[in-house]
């Protein structure tokens, strides 16, 4: 067997793995991302991480508008918006969009500029080690490159040096008769 028929096997095998373990819990420990949903992480988690500042009265819809700023912000910079549980960067995905929307939240409820300043500084912190730990090693393509845009040279003479510029003394309808 060739070495990446070897490794499409391992791919496989780890991702039934994944489904095995999803299903096999009473409680799920993966959440799936499903049409119309725009982010991936749990928001009882991020209410939790961020449970020192958060009012009595700060709903879930509340948290969610940071979870999907997040979830954008990690789709920009990945270039692929339709992560699924199957992914291998799905897990760190969701622990990074968790971490950085209640930072986020903790920034909006910041007590002073000093404080808000530190918060700062931990949310670049988390982004540069996403981009680091994540980006830099993502395995699973983006699915962009089937659809790119094909580039054709220009068809106008004076932009493109290959195309001779037409002659219009040349099938204007005149003949040597008409001399």
């Amino acid at each position: 067997m060739s070495e990446r028929g070897f490794q499409t096997v391992i791919d496989f095998l780890y991702r039934l793995l994944l489904l095995l373990l999803l299903f096999s819990f009473d409680k799920v420990l993966l959440l799936t991302y499903t049409q119309g949903t725009d982010f991936i992480s749990d928001t009882g988690e991020v209410r939790r991480l961020a449970r020192n500042v958060i009012p009595a009265d700060f709903t879930n819809d509340q948290i969610t508008v940071y979870q999907y700023e997040v979830y954008s912000g990690i789709g920009t910079i990945t270039g692929k918006h339709d992560w699924d549980a199957l992914d291998v960067e799905f897990g760190s995905l969701q622990l990074v969009e968790k971490e950085i929307a209640a930072l986020e939240i903790k920034k909006h409820f910041a007590d002073s500029p000093e404080q808000e300043a530190v918060i700062d500084g931990l949310i670049d912190s988390a982004w540069a080690r996403f981009k680091e730990n994540i980006v830099g090693y993502q395995e699973t393509e983006t699915g962009d490159e089937s659809s790119s845009i094909l580039e054709t040279d220009y068809k106008s003479w004076n932009l493109n040096s290959d195309v001779d510029p037409p002659n219009r003394l040349r099938n204007v309808g005149i003949t040597e008769v008409d001399f």
